[in-house]
């Protein structure tokens, strides 16, 4: 009988954590599920400590070089048995319930592909703050303008929304921004506000490693989404956009609040998103932006409040009152 589910786990020289996160798969509290193991030419002993494990479950595929990660993890899609296909780091850790909450999540609402959850971040044997993205379809593809907003290591998708489309392999860094943008428009997304995984944050992770080359490749696929939505974005909006989701803190507020004020407009005519959520995420990134502007504080808070955008109620800002007392203070 096929599994249900496939956990997908690439491994390149993961020996240091690779241990705890293949327990934390083994021992979750749902059981019909294959292991998938690849490993991406990894030179340490990582296999080793793979086949140290007898779990029938288990079943290691190994690579003669390093191919990277999309192209290893587009192998194991096409591998793959299961119904869903859960993704797994071998540096982090999964919560017990991890698979049965996704598992019975996505078996209840059958047209949501993707399904991610909240995070808590794990700093050598100390578990550290959680994090948490939106919940509903829609603010998550809002998000998805300017940033990923699922936890990668989390997901769980539908391998029936993989046949045709994977990882782009062009892509070497953020080719799960890249996969999302392109899934954005066949299935629907959501994340379960529980931390389901323990995410181990070191000095050798991409993200720190390679930053510039991750930012480089988010923009690729930002770039690709929006157009997919607005063609007739121009070359400036598009730089300017750019600058906004990587949190420039020398962006041009008067221009800022035009293009966000701007994107609420084409949408009104592509009907993407639905109006309130979008003007609501819209004025959030508004207050965003002249929070963490270094102008003059009495200029900041002068544009923010001529932006139609601040007169939208959100949950933000929490603080005003802080911010605006640095803002008048920070004059010079």
């Amino acid at each position: 009988m096929k599994p249900l589910v496939s956990v997908l786990m690439p491994v390149y020289n993961g020996e240091k954590h690779l241990s705890d996160a293949v327990k934390s798969i083994l021992w979750q509290t749902y059981h019909n599920f294959e292991f998938l193991i690849m490993d991406d030419g990894s030179t340490d002993n990582s296999v080793s400590i793979v086949e140290s494990y007898k779990d029938l479950r288990i079943k290691l595929h190994r690579s003669k070089s390093n191919s990277g990660i999309a192209k290893t993890l587009n192998r194991g899609i096409d591998l793959a048995q299961g119904k869903y296909i859960a993704r797994m780091d071998c540096d982090d850790i999964s919560h017990p319930d991890r698979l049965l909450r996704q598992v019975t999540f996505l078996e209840q609402y059958h047209d949501t592909g993707v399904l991610g959850s909240g995070i808590q971040k794990l700093k050598g044997d100390r578990s550290g703050r959680k994090k948490h993205w939106p919940e509903s379809d829609a603010a998550i593809k809002i998000n998805l303008l300017f940033q990923n907003p699922v936890f990668h290591p989390t997901v769980i998708l539908r391998k029936s929304i993989l046949n045709n489309t994977k990882y782009p392999e062009t892509m070497r860094y953020s080719q799960d921004y890249g996969l999302w943008v392109m899934l954005a428009t066949v299935t629907q997304f959501a994340n379960l506000p529980e931390a389901l995984l323990q995410y181990r944050t070191h000095p050798d992770q991409v993200t720190k490693t390679k930053a510039q080359q991750q930012a480089d490749s988010a923009r690729i696929a930002r770039e690709y989404y929006l157009k997919t939505l607005f063609p007739d974005v121009t070359e400036k909006e598009l730089i300017l956009h750019h600058r906004i989701s990587e949190r420039d803190r020398e962006i041009n507020l008067i221009e800022t609040a035009a293009w966000l004020e701007k994107i609420i407009s084409l949408n009104d005519k592509a009907k993407a998103f639905p109006t309130e959520i979008l003007q609501e995420i819209m004025a959030r990134k508004w207050w965003n932006c002249c929070k963490n502007s270094t102008n003059n504080g009495a200029y900041i808070w002068r544009t923010y409040n001529q932006c139609s955008l601040s007169k939208i109620k959100t949950d933000e800002p929490k603080h005003t009152a802080k911010y605006v007392i640095k803002w008048l203070i920070n004059k010079h």
